[in-house]
This record gives structure tokens, sequence and C-alpha cells, in this order.
């Protein structure tokens, strides 16, 4: 039964029946994978001039070369590919996008060719104007009158497996490799002589990467086990090489490597030992074995062992304190700080200084082991046919795969690339797998070959804060399965790739209830628009809401009007923003708490403030301002009711007539009664009020009319009396 906790749980059953649970943090046989664009085998010079190509459709890449003198060429691709010659001036032409007439020029799948170069620096560009991957192998033979396809031959781990859908990189850690020879034939022809080796002779090649960490740095070095040997006089001579792979800054310092030979030029330790005969068939094993000292010193023993006897040819001994390692070391995600390939090797080459030699008789088994976690030897996981870290090569030899970490070399025009893969070895690579229900990661799996494995996939995940995992499918090496459940024969390697679609929650507050439908999972970096269709709502009672904007956490989001237009980048919150608004009257009364009247100040917002109130087109203040909260509401006004007097300049009063009181900026008008004295009129509290009136009253008229005819009444009489 599955447990509970692990979401994605991948049970591995074996041929023998026996079914167990795989944690995606256990590795079998000590191996470790990585993710696929971690290979390093593109791109990669091998041998003398041989170069590994992966071109990308609508790339290149370019190799320089020195002359004068001839240059052979030989190419071959799975698809047409353009290749030019060119000058250094052509070549800066080319890449900045100018017309570069070329020296050479050639477009196709296969090229044997040669041209004279004059003086100066050239470029060899191949260029992939296609649609697919161009896999290229280009060999570059100077001083040559035809191209040599030249390399290590034998077999080699990269820490790279060949799967349907490109290289898995992988890497392990071991105490010990072994190379295992049979050498039943060989003749050779050397065509570059150094005097201080025979005419004729070869050399077989146990290479290995030692890795160890001493004082926080990383340090790699090239160990080379080497037989040379010369068929002419059935006589071999070991050599041994230790040579610094960590930077050019590394000191190897002679009085701290110490063995049988001595450290030359700071750069490399070297030993060669006797020559000594042997007899065809030839066959021997070669060691390199690593461990440490009593007193903790990384070591280095290599040696070889024929027929029955062991022979130990060196100790080299790093008198450090390494904090890890040492070890052995197989890498097919990185290289070295000099940029050497982190491989093992087991191949026939030249016999040393760098030196090739044509085969014209082979017939050799060579089979390459390494030491197990169990303590068993292993064949590599993968192997391949040419080797790379070392310069001595051969030509017209071919290596077949005969067997998991076995091949047969005879002679024949070289094949350069991968072999034969482990036969108990298959790798599961999982890239989008959910670990522990929290992230996404990439999980690697070395399973025993022939393994059924049978993997659970929820269709739908939720990873908390508001964010959705769903599955929209698989793609199993390349081919789209629509499935919940996987089940696999561990026949080959599988890369899974989990197709999630992320989704963010989207939580619309809106109290108008008009939006909250378009709440819900929104997939990643869509966009939604939101558009408030009406923004006043009537709710009744003279109550109503009006729409004033929205408040959301988007981080990229665009406001216009009542549209709000956003990125669903993470779990989203919009507000849609009201405000009740009443359509408010006020019953007021006076500071005295006399009874006003009723107005109505129309449409306003819960909340505010009202400070004062026009009746009659004069603005009264309020005795304290009034907070909306309702329809209805009363308020006493800073004001009073207040007769006004009104006489005329003769200090009558003036009846019936029409008055403008003006109190500060504001007027009021009134009527006066028969006695001169206005209506009761609302006037504000401390305002100083002046009353305009005409200057004579109706009573002053009169007053006037009545003095007038009264003199033109007496004043006849008293003229006649005198």
């Amino acid at each position: 039964m599955l447990d509970p906790l692990t979401l994605l749980a991948i049970l591995v059953a074996l041929p023998n029946g026996t079914t167990y649970q795989v944690s995606p943090l256990i590795n079998n046989y000590g191996i470790y994978a990585y993710p696929m664009s971690y290979a390093v085998i593109y791109n990669h010079v091998i041998g003398s001039g041989t170069y590994l190509m992966m071109i990308a459709p609508g790339t290149y890449y370019s190799v320089s070369a020195y002359g004068p003198g001839p240059m052979g060429m030989y190419l071959t691709s799975n698809v047409n590919v353009l290749l030019l010659v060119l000058s250094s001036q052509g070549f800066s032409g080319l890449k900045s996008g100018a017309t570069a007439k070329p020296l050479f020029a050639y477009y196709g799948r296969e090229l044997n060719a040669t041209i004279e170069l004059s003086n100066g620096e050239y470029y060899i560009v191949v260029i992939n104007n296609g649609s697919a991957m161009a896999r290229v192998i280009l060999v570059i033979a100077r001083n040559y009158s035809t191209p040599i396809t030249n390399a290590p031959i034998g077999i080699v781990d990269y820490g790279l497996m060949p799967s349907q859908v490109g290289y898995i990189p992988y890497s392990y850690i071991t105490n010990e490799f072994l190379g295992e020879a049979r050498i039943l034939s060989i003749g050779v022809q050397s065509l570059t002589n150094y005097f201080s080796i025979p005419p004729g002779s070869f050399s077989l090649q146990l290479n290995a990467v030692l890795e160890m960490v001493v004082n926080n740095q990383t340090q790699y070095y090239w160990v080379q086990n080497v037989l040379i040997i010369d068929p002419t006089y059935g006589l071999m001579a070991p050599l041994v090489n230790v040579w610094n792979m960590s930077s050019a800054e590394l000191f190897m310092d002679p009085l701290f490597i110490v063995g049988r030979g001595s450290v030359m030029n700071n750069e490399v330790y070297a030993y060669m030992g006797n020559w000594t005969p042997y007899e065809m068939p030839l066959a021997v094993n070669l060691t390199i074995i690593t461990n440490k000292t009593v007193n903790g010193f990384p070591q280095v023993l290599i040696g070889y062992s024929m027929g029955g006897v062991n022979t130990l040819v060196d100790n080299v001994t790093f008198l450090v304190t390494p904090s890890c390692g040492p070890y052995l070391v197989v890498n097919g995600s990185e290289y070295s700080p000099l940029g050497y390939l982190i491989d093992a090797e087991f191949v026939i080459g030249g016999p040393g200084y760098g030196a090739m030699v044509r085969v014209n008789e082979l017939n050799a088994l060579l089979s390459l082991y390494y030491k197990g976690p169990s303590g068993d030897l292993l064949p590599v996981p993968s192997a391949w046919s040419m080797g790379s870290d070392t310069g001595e090569t051969v030509v017209n030899a071919r290596a077949y795969a005969i067997a998991p970490g076995t091949v047969e070399v005879t002679t024949g025009g070289e094949y350069l690339g991968p072999l034969i893969n482990a036969d108990y070895l298959a790798f599961l690579i999982l890239n989008g797998y959910l670990l522990n229900n929290q992230s996404i990661a990439s999980i690697k799996l070395p399973l025993p070959v022939n393994s059924r494995v049978v993997i659970t996939i929820p269709r739908g995940v939720y990873l908390g804060n508001n964010t959705l995992l769903r599955l929209a499918g698989l793609l199993i090496n390349n081919e789209y399965v629509n499935s919940t459940g996987l089940t696999l024969v561990m026949n080959q390697s599988y890369v899974v790739n989990y197709l999630w679609i992320k989704y963010y929650r989207l939580n619309i507050v809106d109290l108008s209830n008009q939006l909250t439908n378009l709440s819900g999972w929104y997939n990643e970096d869509s966009i939604v628009n939101i558009t408030v269709p009406k923004t006043i709502i009537y709710l009744g009672n003279e109550t109503r809401l009006a729409f004033t904007g929205f408040t959301t956490n988007a981080t990229r989001y665009v406001i216009t009007n009542n549209t709000l237009i956003l990125l669903m980048d993470r779990p989203v919150t919009v507000t849609v923003n009201w405000i009740r608004e009443y359509n408010t009257s006020l019953t007021l009364y006076t500071i005295n708490g006399a009874y006003v009247g009723t107005t109505y100040l129309g449409w306003v917002r819960y909340g505010e403030e009202v400070t004062n109130v026009s009746i009659n087109g004069i603005t009264y203040e309020l005795r304290t301002p009034l907070i909306i909260n309702g329809v209805n509401d009363t308020a006493a006004l800073n004001a009073e009711y207040r007769e006004f007097s009104v006489r005329d300049a003769l200090g009558l009063p003036e009846p019936f007539t029409q008055v403008v009181i003006k109190c500060g900026v504001q007027e009021l008008s009134g009527v006066t009664n028969a006695y001169g004295i206005t209506q009761e009129l609302l006037v504000p509290i401390n305002a100083v009020c002046v009353v305009e009136a005409p200057v004579i009253g109706y009573y002053g008229i009169a007053l006037v009319i009545a003095v007038f005819l009264i003199a033109v009444l007496i004043i006849p009489r008293l003229i006649r009396r005198h």
C-alpha cells in the first residue's frame, strides 16, 4: 500500500517479483544523474583535430587553423550543413552579419577535401541552416595531404548515457578502475616518430580522474596507467603520469608528491619502468586504485597483472590532508576547471608524446570496470568508442560493442560515438516531479534493467496560498500521454516530463454582487478583464451604492474608469469599492429649539460631514457638524428668529415696506407691517445685520404732506391779518 504522505509514489517491481517503494533521493550503484542540458560532450575536441559537434538550427560552430601548408578536411553529418573556410577578416564579417567571401565552401553531409592555406589564421565554420539538430564529426589534418580521422580508440565512460531523447548525464565515484585487455594480434605503423620510442610501438592506456578537496579547493588530476608496447621485439614498459587538471595556478610541489618518479616543471608527475618481455596473445589487466595511508594522505596505486602475476608499478602519495576524497570520478555534467572532460578511458593510441600510429592489423578485446558501493566490479554504465583527454591517437581502428562494458577493436574506419549501455542499469528521469507536495524538482533514478515502475500522479494538487497545479499530461520520451497513472518497464532509459499548469485563485469582493461570479482559478500569466457594468445600484428606501474604484494586490494591472485589467502572476484579491449614499432630508431647528422646517440635501455619501445648509438661498451653519448615516436626520442651526423695526430718516416706522437686511455677506428680505416691524426672520447667530429701507417711509411722506397742507392753509390767513 502506498505511503499516504507521498504524493507521487514510485513503486519498482524487480524481475524476481519483489516490489519496493523508491524515494527520489535514493540512488543505486553509487550513480547520480543530472538534467540532460548539462551534457558536456558536445563541441569538444578529441585526439588531434577531431571534433564532435551538436549544432542547433540557425547556429554555427567554428574551428581555427593556421597556414601555410595543406589542410585536409573530413566531415560527416546527419543533415546537410554548410562548411566555409574563411580568413580571420571574413570570419569577423560573418559574426557581424556582413557577407563573407569564403576561400572554400561546401554544402552537404559528406566531405573529404584538401586545400592549400597561405600564411595566416583561418576559420573553418560549420553552419546549420536547417530545422533539425546537426550531429557533425569534423576532422582537420594540418600539413597532411589528406585528412585522417584519429583518436584514442577503445572503451570510454564519459558519464553520458544515450537515450531516445538525448544524452543523460550522470556521475559516480569509486576507488578502483580496472581495464582488461586481450590483444590477439596487432601491427602498427608510426605516423609521427620520436627518437626515444621504438618505431612501430603503441600504447595501452587506463586513464582516470582523481578528485579531492584540499583547503576548501577541489583538485583534479589526470592519472595515466600506460603500457608502451613494442610488437616488433615483444617488449613492454610501464609509464605513469599524473597531470594537473585543476587550474593553471596549481603548483605541483615535488616535496608533496612522492613515488618512484618525480615532478617535472611543477606540472606533471612521471615515472617509466623497465622494458619487460611479453608473449602474444597478450592478456593483461591495468588497475588504478586510490585510498589513504595510515597518516591520512591520499595515495594512488598503479599496476598491472599478467599471467597471474600482479605488478605494482608505482604508489603516488600526496602529502596533504584532504577534507574530502580522494576518489576516482566520472562526471558527465561538468568539465574540470581547465576544461577537460571528467571521464575514464581504456584505449589504444600512439606510444607517447601525442604520437599518432596507423594500425594495419588489429584484433583486441577491451573491457572497463569500476568498483561499485558493494565492492563488486561493474561494467561502466555507458561505453563510448573514443578517448578525449589523452593526445596519443590511432588511425584505421574501430571499436564495436560486444557486451556491456566490453568492446572489440579491429581495423576499419573510425566510429566516434556511443556504443552500448550497461545491462544492469537504466535511468528514469522525472522532470517536473512534485516533491513532498511542495516544490517542483527534477528527479533522476538509476533503476535495474527490466524492473517495472508504477507511478501515481494526481490530476490536481493544491499547494496552499491559493495556488493550484493541474496536470495537462505527460511527455514520455517526447510522446504525449494523457493519464494519471503510469507503468513503465525499464528496458531502456525514460525521460518523463510532467506538464503541469499552474493556477492562481482570483478572489473578487463585490458588495453589489455583480462580479463575484468572476472569482475562481485562472492559469498563470493569463489576463483578466474586470468591468463594473453598473456604477450606481439603487437599493430602495432612498439608498443607493456608488462605485468608487478598485483595490488589488496584483503586481501588474491597469485601471481605466470602471475597468480593471490584470495579470495573474500570483494569487490575486480584487475589492470593488462602493460607498453608500442617502437621499437625505434634514429637520431643522433654531438654536433655541424653534422649528425651522425640512430641507433636502440630495444624494449624500454615508459618513460625509455636513456643516451648513442652504434655505431659500441663505447658507446657515449647523450648531454641530452632522455625520450622515441615514435618510432622515435632525440638526440645530446656528441661527434664531428675529424681528426688525424699520424707521425712516424722520424716525417714523416704515409700514408695508419691502426691506433688505444684510447680515454679513448674505441678504435677507422682509416686509414690514403697519408698525414698521418685519416678520420673524431666520438670522445667523452673532451676525451684524443692517437694514436697508427707503429714507422716508409712508408715515414720513404723510407727515410732510400734512405739514405742507397746514402751511398752505395757515400762511394766507396770517398774511390777511397783517
